[in-house]
């Protein structure tokens, strides 16, 4: 897999236009999150995505589902690595330079 790493200024629109294909599939999107140095194990694994967003007001990128939301602030660095034609991972570097990942199921595309 090969990672790609999104222009600050083009973030709100990619991820709204990836989180419109999630909402436009006929299965859920499970998701597993995990920020190895914040926390010991995945902080959630196997839950179904309910939102994906980047507010560039706040500088706060938001991961939602029914009983959590994973806000990542000030973002550095947002990558996604696709796989089979769709994005299998996302990889968020925040504001004091700790990584978050978001990895998907199955490919969104």
């Amino acid at each position: 897999m090969a990672e790609k790493c999104i222009v600050p200024q083009d973030w709100k629109e990619y991820f709204d236009e990836l989180y419109k294909k999630v909402k436009d599939l006929d299965e859920k999107v499970e998701i597993d999150i995990e920020a190895p140095s914040v926390f010991e194990e995945e902080e959630a694994k196997g839950i179904p995505l309910l939102g994906l967003s980047y507010d560039p007001k706040d500088k706060v990128f938001s991961i939602m589902s029914e009983n959590l939301e994973h806000l990542v602030h000030k973002p550095q660095e947002i990558c996604v690595e696709e796989e089979d034609g769709g994005v299998k991972q996302i990889r968020l570097v925040d504001g004091t330079g700790t990584e978050h990942f978001v990895r998907f199921s199955t490919p969104v595309k």
